[in-house]
């Protein structure tokens, strides 16, 4: 435990030593390159407010003689980290912390006027991301209705087809039923009338024969 306790302190250092060096880039870059130190900062400020919480939750499993100590070690480290934060904002406005004790509390109260302004303005682009994000999400499903509107339009006019195809169909074999109809009675009339006619035949030839044997 205490051993692990060590391995968090060593890389809290080395967090803490990593956002010394963004502050001191923020400082004196702008631009495109201040941005880029700001965001890393931000990055290893999670990472360190991470690490204390895992401390805290190890700090816990110890003795309690030394449960204190590192508590007390926890609290400085929060502190350095609440320092570096406030350092941080600083070198975003360009406030010089040695002109700033210098000037004493007008200084802070225009540093304080800053920070909230800074603060106001990063919640204004958070909003305004959130905005555009939803405008996205919105664009984007309008599109997918209008797709939908549009397949769901084609796959009408495809059964329109089909069902005027079948209507064709249904009416051709309706003729096609009616003429095999016609041609049926007409072979069975033909049918009769060659009965008819072998008959006739038959029975004169018979009666031919009756008179010629007379």
């Amino acid at each position: 435990m205490a051993s692990l306790i060590h391995d968090y302190e060593q890389h809290y250092s080395t967090i803490t030593a990593d956002i010394t060096f963004h502050i001191g880039r923020i400082s004196i870059t702008t631009g495109a390159e201040k941005q880029n130190h700001v965001r890393q900062a931000e990055k290893l400020f999670e990472e360190a407010s991470e690490l204390l919480e895992q401390m805290e939750l190890e700090v816990k499993e110890q003795d309690s003689k030394d449960r204190q100590k590192y508590h007390t070690r926890i609290r400085s480290y929060k502190a350095e980290l609440t320092k570096q934060q406030k350092d941080m904002k600083r070198a975003r406005l360009g406030v010089d912390s040695s002109r700033d004790e210098l000037l004493g509390d007008d200084t802070h109260d225009s540093e304080d006027q800053r920070t909230r302004l800074l603060d106001n303005t990063e919640r204004l682009e958070r909003s305004s991301r959130k905005l555009e994000q939803g405008y996205r999400i919105a664009v984007e499903t309008e599109e997918i209705g209008t797709q939908m509107m549009e397949d769901l339009s084609s796959q009408r006019e495809t059964i329109q087809r089909a069902r005027g195809r079948l209507h064709d169909m249904d009416t051709t074999l309706g003729k096609s039923s009616r003429l095999l109809s016609a041609m049926t009675k007409r072979i069975i009339q033909n049918r009769i009338m060659l009965v008819g006619i072998g008959l006739l035949i038959v029975i004169t030839i018979i009666v031919a024969i009756y008179f010629m044997v007379r």
